[in-house]
């Protein structure tokens, strides 16, 4: 494999896992394109700073650009063009969300697919199932490009899935990275399915366990975007409930988003804002003391009414690498992730009370909390070492057989 367009929502990021496998491929002299669908937020971790100049934003439904690239291709390929196109918004009937996404970003597939020819790129591969997936799809079928797909979670999993069956019918593979969610893409798609189960990881290297020192009084991390999903205002309510036992405890909640406002005021009403510090969004530079002194992540993470939720929070990873037990629900894929009683602590979604019992649980034993986070090291390094993990999915990229798992 010479060469592959990533297609994906925006990019780069201060996540990783899509960037980190866009720097191991390019370490292996595979040339990347990436198209956005939206710019940049504007931050992202340091060493993605070469990535930048891959990427091209792709997705304004402005842009001419785009739009005489899919002029050119109902000239050129009207027989694909066409019936893909009303294939995708008749499966979007039901959906004014995917209706209106498959239609906003046709052009964008269109102009994706006149790179992908003019640069004579290989493959074309999706970061995410839902628009990503559709425009590379249709960018694929344009330009007769080998096409594949990862799929994760939330949006693009379960927010809607139209038009998803006949993309993972489609695809060389599909790479999801938690196993309920291959296993529901497989009987969704049906035999012609060809899913593969494959962790992110974390990079063992950077996040290598080292320099843990508890804080002399219980430190809970929270760390994801401030959105309901994750569930971080359970934090606060379960962190509210331990302060009479427990009045040194304090909650530090990293990242940003659009539930900040009502987490904060949370905190207060509770009587604890004084205990909860809202940090921001940290780079992974600044989020590695906070691992070495926590004593516990918290990732209370809840399944929405409109299907968005959670796969294996990358920062869930992250703590386990680091030693950090983690207390978190049984949704979507925390319980790959851990394994209770032995890297910390499961408990029913939506549930503060529980979430508070199992935290208290856990801080009233320090020395149980370190036997916990030493296995939890072992599970990362068994389950979720990203090298490892990226030589399965290079393998499917480069066209290796055999996706089960």
């Amino acid at each position: 494999m010479r060469s592959v367009a990533y297609v994906t929502t925006t990019f780069p990021t201060l996540a990783s896992f899509i960037e980190n496998e866009v720097h191991r491929l390019r370490a292996r002299g595979v040339t990347i394109a990436v198209f956005a669908l939206r710019p940049a937020p504007g931050r992202h971790q340091p060493e993605h700073a070469p990535l930048v100049g891959l990427t091209r934003v792709v997705g304004s439904p402005l842009d001419p650009r785009a739009w005489l690239a899919l002029l050119g291709w109902l000239v050129r390929r009207p027989g694909v063009l066409l019936p893909e196109t009303l294939r995708m918004l008749w499966a979007s009937r039901g959906s004014l969300y995917a209706l209106a996404g498959h239609l906003g970003y046709l052009p964008a597939a269109a102009l994706v697919a006149s790179r992908v020819e003019a640069e004579g790129i290989e493959r074309v591969h999706a970061a995410w199932a839902h628009f990503p997936g559709s425009v590379a799809y249709l960018a694929a079928r344009l330009s007769g490009a080998r096409f594949s797909m990862a799929a994760h979670a939330g949006a693009d999993l379960f927010r809607t899935q139209a038009f998803l069956a006949p993309k993972v019918r489609a695809a060389d593979f599909v790479a999801t990275c938690v196993r309920e969610n291959a296993d529901m893409l497989r009987v969704l798609a049906g035999p012609r399915a060809r899913v593969a189960w494959i962790y992110h990881g974390v990079d063992l290297a950077r996040f290598d366990g080292g320099g843990r020192a508890r804080d002399p009084e219980p430190l809970l991390l929270a760390v994801g975007r401030l959105a309901p999903p994750k569930g971080f205002d359970l934090a606060i309510e379960a962190l509210a409930a331990l302060a009479p036992r427990w009045p040194g405890a304090r909650l530090v909640v990293v990242g940003e988003g659009p539930a900040r406002a009502a987490l904060e005021a949370l905190a207060r009403a509770r009587g604890i804002a004084e205990r909860v510090r809202f940090t921001g969004a940290l780079t992974h530079d600044e989020l590695l003391p906070l691992y070495r002194r926590a004593w516990l992540l918290l990732a209370p993470s809840r399944v929405m009414r409109d299907g968005r939720r959670d796969g294996i929070p990358n920062v869930v990873v992250e703590a386990l690498a680091m030693g950090v037990p983690c207390v978190g629900t049984r949704a979507a894929g925390l319980e790959e992730a851990i394994r209770a009683g032995e890297t910390g602590a499961l408990v029913p979604p939506d549930d503060p009370a529980a979430l508070a019992a199992a935290v208290a649980r856990l801080l009233a034993d320090p020395a149980g909390i370190d036997r916990l986070g030493a296995e939890a090291r072992a599970e990362a390094m068994r389950a979720f070492d990203a090298e490892a993990n990226f030589e399965r999915f290079f393998a499917l990229l480069s066209g290796g057989n055999g996706v089960a798992a």
